[in-house]
């Protein structure tokens, strides 16, 4: 009887450590692009919640996984990325299942962002923005309409375009282009895609990944082809710039928030995600963020002005052709050494 009473006070004594323990210190690593998620909402969620935030920023996907490779997924609690990169981390096993039962705002998002190819059950990912690249350019500079991304052959851009400094997404626009896929793994065509897109140097003056808006802003290229939000933004700087998709078909991303498989701080991180959730803080995220807005419910929030903008209007008989990045495996490098060769000529 001795020994038990004994075991029960040493269990008495461990309860307060092990309710110490459970409860997670008040901090959040967040890992993403720079300015991502801005910085009112993320105050905002400091304010509600004590918990303080790390934000640490990437360049561009593929560092994103190299980091958490590296780090076996211990380093960060939520990470914002691209679907195809996600689709990769989700097969090397970094990351972790969503906690639906904590995320008591799912239900706020528009079903046409869920079930991808990337997360078919959403079991990894939680949408956060998506968005199609598009052609802007000035037609007061350019002496015919621009329909399709065939026309940036013409003459009339010799040194005038500027480019996304992206691979996939631009390797993947020629490819639509000669009528094939995004993802194609057929050689043939490849080699075709590199003949066609070695022929368009000549007429590329600038490679931009992050800035290539303000090119055409500033006068220095006739055209550029940008992501959703810059699109946005050189309409909001510039009223008569144009914004146009492709008729030969378009690219299509959803940018997703998920939490690596070894996050020191899960229950913070869901936390997060259910904030995002929020209709009023998902209207105010899109506004900030340029891109076509994921949540449903926040749609009667966001103004009428900025869903005019024709960067977040695509057509539906366009939406039809979309086209995610994906995962080509071993057929990655080919796309990343025919862009590198592309660059250096």
């Amino acid at each position: 009887m001795k020994r038990i009473l004994s075991l029960v006070l040493v269990l008495m004594l461990c309860l307060p450590l092990v309710s110490a323990m459970a409860e997670e210190e008040k901090v959040l690593n967040i890992f993403t692009w720079e300015y991502y998620i801005d910085d009112e909402t993320l105050a905002n969620f400091t304010a509600e919640t004590g918990i303080q935030i790390n934000y640490a920023t990437f360049a561009s996907n593929e560092e994103m996984l190299m980091k958490l490779q590296a780090n076996g997924a211990t380093e960060y609690d939520i990470i914002l990325a691209s679907d195809y990169i996600l689709s990769m981390a989700h097969k090397e096993g970094l990351l972790l299942p969503l906690d639906r039962e904590k995320l008591t705002g799912w239900d706020n998002l528009n079903p046409y962002y869920l079930n991808q190819y990337f997360d078919p059950e959403n079991v990894y990912t939680m949408p956060y923005a998506a968005g199609v690249p598009g052609i802007i350019y000035d037609p007061s500079r350019v002496s015919f309409e621009i329909t399709s991304f065939a026309d940036l052959w013409n003459e009339e851009f010799t040194d005038n375009l500027c480019l996304l400094d992206d691979a996939r997404v631009m390797i993947g626009a020629v490819l639509k282009t000669l009528g094939y896929s995004y993802n194609t793994t057929d050689e043939a065509q490849l080699a075709e895609a590199k003949a066609k897109l070695m022929e368009l140097r000549k007429n590329v003056r600038v490679l931009d990944y992050d800035t290539a808006y303000m090119h055409v802003l500033s006068g220095e290229v006739m055209a550029a082809y940008v992501f959703t939000p810059y699109a946005v933004i050189a309409e909001m700087e510039n009223p008569g710039i144009k914004c146009v998709f492709p008729k030969e078909g378009i690219g299509f991303g959803i940018d997703s928030l998920a939490i690596p498989a070894n996050a020191p701080h899960p229950e913070n991180a869901h936390l997060l995600l259910d904030f995002l959730l929020r209709p009023e803080v998902a209207a105010h995220v899109a506004e900030c963020q340029w891109y076509a807005n994921p949540n449903l419910a926040a749609d009667e929030l966001i103004s009428d002005e900025f869903k005019a903008y024709a960067a977040l209007n695509v057509p539906e008989e366009l939406l039809a052709t979309k086209e995610f990045v994906q995962d080509v495996g071993e057929f990655e490098s080919v796309f990343q050494d025919m862009w590198l060769e592309f660059k250096l000529q």
